[in-house]
């Protein structure tokens, strides 16, 4: 892992929405099911840039009921000019890299990821769903 990600990076940096889904699926409320929450990241090395960086956090009913939805925010992380050629950065896993030491961006995506999620299933009519705009490290404990 690397020691102090964030310094690699300019302080400056672009978020999108990368993609969003939703799908209503019935009317009916079942009694017992549970929800899946699936956190995914994916980077990309920006050659001589930087790192594209895409979060997505998809959400489905087991059994199947209710919605399903999928949300995907991104951003753009420029290098510092110092920093370019510190790491071959092709070869580091950056997606697990971001996971362990990446919260300067991660947080931010996440807590908009959130926010869009409580919007949206607001929009019914019924209590916002408010998920904790986290993703699971292996530092974290339960607690």
């Amino acid at each position: 892992m690397i020691n102090n990600f964030s310094e690699y990076f300019e302080n400056q940096h672009d978020i999108f929405l990368e993609d969003i889904s939703y799908s209503r699926l019935g009317t009916d409320v079942v009694a017992d099911c549970s929800l899946n929450c699936t956190d995914n990241i994916n980077a990309q090395v920006i050659e001589n840039q930087g790192i594209k960086l895409v979060v997505t956090r998809a959400l489905e009913f087991e059994p199947t009921s209710i919605f399903s939805m999928k949300i995907a925010f991104g951003a753009n992380l420029y290098f510092k000019e110092d920093k370019i050629k510190a790491f071959d950065w092709s070869e580091i896993n950056l997606a697990e890299e971001f996971r362990e030491n990446g919260d300067f961006i991660i947080n931010e995506l996440m807590s908009r990821i959130t926010l869009m999620i409580a919007q949206i299933t607001a929009s019914f009519g019924q209590v916002p769903l408010i998920l904790p705009p986290l993703i699971p490290t292996n530092d974290r404990k339960d607690k």
